[in-house]
């Protein structure tokens, strides 16, 4: 497996996985990724920007997501809590696995090879999700991210934070 920048030859695949996504979060009934962003759009503005990254094998992408080192505007909001330390950090949004992988536990590999990358530019790695995304929150929770507050991304979102 390779975790690289995703490219413009990746955008329509990226695409499709994120469409699947929105999709099967759609399915289980969690209001996440319903309202027609993420998109296509998105990854666009995410290659161009050199923060949309892919864990792939071959030419196949198994895990597409943004790995940001210029903060996030609504985690200055953060409620109910508070972030485990100031100063610069890496978050990651658009965590998206394609259909045919879920479940195999490649996130956990495209977030160890995040955190990997993150832990060579800042001290820590924040992450949000839904609070019905219990897939989501199971991964953060075996990943080690301690909850930190609430913020709000299109609704109120759970925020978490892993020191590097």
């Amino acid at each position: 497996m390779i975790f690289r920048k995703a490219t413009e030859a990746d955008i329509d695949a990226v695409a499709e996985i994120m469409a699947s996504a929105s999709a099967r979060l759609g399915a289980a009934g969690i209001d996440q990724w319903q309202r027609g962003y993420p998109n296509r759009s998105s990854v666009e503005q995410d290659v161009k920007n050199g923060v949309g990254m892919v864990l792939s094998e071959g030419d196949t992408i198994l895990v597409y997501g943004a790995v940001i080192f210029t903060g996030e505007p609504a985690y200055d909001d953060l409620t109910g809590g508070e972030w485990l330390r100031s100063g610069d950090y890496a978050c990651v949004h658009r965590l998206c696995t394609n259909e045919i992988f879920v479940g195999m536990g490649f996130s956990k590999h495209f977030m160890l090879a995040a955190e990997a990358m993150a832990a060579e530019r800042v001290g820590s790695i924040r992450i949000d999700t839904h609070p019905d995304n219990k897939i989501m929150q199971s991964l953060i929770g075996r990943l080690g991210y301690t909850y930190c507050g609430d913020v709000v991304i299109e609704s109120r979102r759970l925020a978490y934070e892993k020191i590097l």
